[in-house]
């Protein structure tokens, strides 16, 4: 996907997001109440964006992106997601989720800078913001987690859920022609040719509430 040769601080942070929001769903059988999936560690992205290009490696040592457990609990009266951060600290960062229904999917973004905070959700085919009272995101640094929680209700009370996630941190509003970022997905090893291409998100296995 080409990039804007000058950006503006949000068309930057969009631009680098979208190397994780694509969907797509994956085979598996359904799971009763909770699933959850260890990632790999060590499989952290370093992407830079420069001359319009985005050029990506894996950084083995970076470990305040480098997600190592993602989970989803399906209970009868909310859905709730969580992160497990080899070393999650303070800073910029972002979270980007895709959960899907049997009626249809959301899309899930959690922006964190100094200068904003921004917890959306999204129905995905028609990109429309979804009312949610009582969503709740947890950024945990001492136990190094990222929880999000969604009352079922705001899903349309699935019988079953499918979710995936990607973590992203570094300068996410810089004005600068160039900037890098480090991302990981949880359900993906990295690839640097995945995250410098158009990368589909993954979910994972279905998740019927318990």
């Amino acid at each position: 996907m080409p990039l804007p040769r000058r950006r503006t601080r949000v068309a930057l942070l969009a631009a680098a997001l979208t190397l994780l929001t694509a969907p797509v769903a994956t085979a598996g059988s359904a799971h009763a109440g909770t699933w959850s999936h260890e990632d790999a560690r060590g499989d952290v992205v370093r992407i830079g964006i420069a001359d319009d290009k985005p050029t990506g490696e894996v950084d083995p040592d970076e470990a305040t992106t480098d997600i190592t457990k993602f989970t989803v609990k399906h209970a009868p009266r909310k859905v709730v997601i969580t992160l497990k951060i080899r070393d999650l600290r303070s800073g910029d960062s972002a979270l980007i989720g895709r959960i899907v229904t049997p009626r249809t999917a959301y899309d899930v973004s959690v922006f964190r800078t100094s200068d904003m905070r921004i917890f959306s959700l999204s129905e995905g085919r028609r990109a429309t913001d979804v009312p949610c009272r009582g969503k709740k995101q947890s950024f945990d640094t001492k136990r190094d987690r990222v929880t999000l929680t969604f009352p079922r209700v705001c899903l349309g009370n699935p019988k079953w859920v499918r979710a995936g996630a990607g973590f992203l941190r570094g300068n996410l509003l810089s004005g600068d022609e160039t900037t890098t970022v480090t991302l990981d997905e949880a359900l993906r090893t990295g690839s640097e040719e995945a995250a410098a291409s158009d990368a589909p998100l993954k979910v994972g296995k279905k998740v019927r509430v318990g």
